[in-house]
């Protein structure tokens, strides 16, 4: 993507000098934004000429038509749209106070937390990878940080895409990378000479190297001559260059392929396919009227042809024809179902089949997802490993290093690719809890992985509240006996107090048996001991 700048790219004197493995690079890069934006990278379908070609002979304004004809299916921008939302949902551990308090404005836009490490996974999956940058708000002129920092001042994140990082150097010391030097292209409105409301824009070239950033921008010396021009010159506080890298298949700084190139090129595909359907049916499906012996009137033409509920054809008696004429359609059929296939095609390389309507079972979805569940592991693990960076250079700007401790991070829950918990599996696992064959915490993890329950749920937390719950019910069980307890106690006191206890009143005065009644002495105490 040049943004239509003509600096030289391949002279290693100069600051626009772009590495040979991004140049390899670019054209992929091109064909993915492009997808991204839905052929309207500079304006409403401007890139669809890249893609479809003007035909031999064939006219400007039918060109121009067919181009305006033709759409695209945004497929490609919807599926890295999934992949991303899969890594969403997350949660920050242990981060320092100023990002916290900045949760709301991490980039000096208006961007959330949330909203911006979206965005950058959406162009790690497009570009195969992503920078992010930290920088300082410039100083205030207060005296101490704790003043600058009750004026608001704050590290913030700089999102730059792949391409505009040219060139690099890296070392290597005992197996770890180290970054030297760093060249980052910007693209600056600049306010044009020939007007006072115009401006162009021009590229500007920044060089980081630990401890010091440089800007230069490009001027031409004469009509074949290109020289340096630095333009400004400013110290950090950092003994590193301040920017990550975040690849979506390896961590090695700006490298790795398009993870999403073979979905580019169907969707490419599929656009052109479309297109050629869409002439054809433009031009083929409507049926033409063929008539044969047309009397030929007194100019020597044959009468105009008029078709209608309330006209008529006049033809000549002998082998006089009329009818329509239409393409078979066997053509027209056999472009769809190879458009149906390159869409199969493109499912296949997307997310579509977790939600699609040709997957009947979870079973299903499960083993479709296998395909996808190594590259999102290694997103996540890459993410991390990125995030961590992150909070370490804000912390060391923000000169809250103490806050960060060996848990500081970004948790990351990926139970949507996981195979979901069936309820015989369910049933299991309740039965080995019950036979004490597996821990309370266990399958609770092994539920919240299968789906069951809500990904942000907090384990540790669950498990707490049980125990409250548990001992809370006890206590009421509790209550509950000691209350039947003192009403058992209460009717034993209450029968005591009627019943007979004198001699010669043993006799029953009602027809009852004296084995009865003395049975009922006897219990009555019973009762009384247990009262006493």
């Amino acid at each position: 993507m040049s943004y239509g700048i003509n600096h030289p790219i391949n002279d290693p004197a100069l600051v626009s000098y772009h590495r040979p493995e991004l140049v390899k690079l670019l054209p992929q890069l091109e064909q993915a934004y492009d997808c991204w934006t839905l052929l309207n990278a500079d304006g409403l379908g401007s890139a669809k000429d890249k893609y479809l070609h003007r035909e031999p002979a064939e006219p400007a304004s039918a060109y121009q038509s067919r181009l305006h004809r033709s759409t695209y299916t945004p497929i490609y921008r919807d599926s890295i749209r999934s992949y991303a939302g899969l890594l969403g949902r997350f949660q920050i551990i242990d981060a320092p106070p100023s990002m916290e308090r900045n949760d709301d404005n991490v980039d000096l836009q208006g961007s959330s937390m949330q909203s911006f490490l979206t965005r950058t996974d959406e162009m790690a999956l497009r570009d195969g990878g992503a920078f992010v940058m930290v920088d300082m708000m410039p100083e205030n002129g207060n005296d101490n940080f704790f003043d600058q920092m009750n004026d608001g001042r704050h590290p913030y994140f700089i999102s730059i895409k792949r391409c505009d990082v040219i060139n690099w150097k890296v070392s290597y010391e005992r197996g770890r990378e180290m970054v030297e030097q760093v060249t980052v292209r910007q693209l600056r409105s600049m306010p044009n000479p020939d007007g006072e409301f115009g401006s162009h824009v021009e590229p500007i070239y920044y060089v980081l190297s630990p401890g010091k950033v440089e800007t230069y921008r490009l001027v031409k010396s004469d009509a074949a001559r290109w020289s340096n021009v630095k333009i400004d010159e400013m110290n950090t506080s950092l003994p590193i260059v301040p920017l990550v890298w975040y690849g979506a298949s390896t961590t090695r700084f700006a490298q790795g392929d398009l993870p999403m190139d073979g979905l580019a090129d169907l969707s490419i595909q599929h656009f052109q396919m479309r297109s050629d359907l869409a002439e054809l049916l433009h031009k083929c499906a409507m049926p033409v009227p063929v008539r044969k012996g047309a009397p030929i009137g007194p100019d020597g033409k044959p009468a105009p042809l008029i078709l209608g509920p309330n006209t008529a054809v006049d033809l000549s008696a002998d082998g006089g024809d009329f009818s329509f004429a239409e393409p078979t359609g066997k053509s027209l059929q056999r472009h769809q179902e190879e458009i149906n296939h390159v869409e199969a095609l493109m499912d296949r390389s997307s997310l579509n089949f977790l939600y699609g309507a040709n997957v009947k079972t979870a079973t299903e979805a499960s083993l479709r997802a296998s395909q996808v569940a190594s590259s999102v592991s290694a997103l996540i693990r890459n993410k991390t490993s990125m995030f961590m960076t992150l909070m370490r250079l804000w912390a060391w700007y923000s000169g809250e290093q103490a806050s960060i401790t060996p848990e500081s991070g970004l948790a990351i829950n990926d139970s949507l690719i996981s195979k979901p918990v069936e309820a015989s599996e369910m049933a299991q696992l309740v039965n080995l809890y019950s036979n004490g064959l597996m821990s309370r915490r266990t399958v609770l993890e092994e539920l919240q992985r299968g789906g069951v329950l809500d990904p942000d749920l907090v384990v540790a937390d669950e498990i707490e509240r049980i125990e409250e719950d548990r001992a809370e019910q006890e206590e009421h069980d509790v209550e509950l006996a000691e209350s039947k307890l003192t009403q058992d106690l209460d009717r034993a006191e209450q029968f005591q107090s009627i019943a007979p206890s004198e001699p010669g009143q043993s006799a029953p005065s009602t027809g009852q048996s004296s084995e009865k009644k003395g049975s009922e002495q006897a219990s009555t105490s019973q009762a009384a001991k247990v009262a006493q």
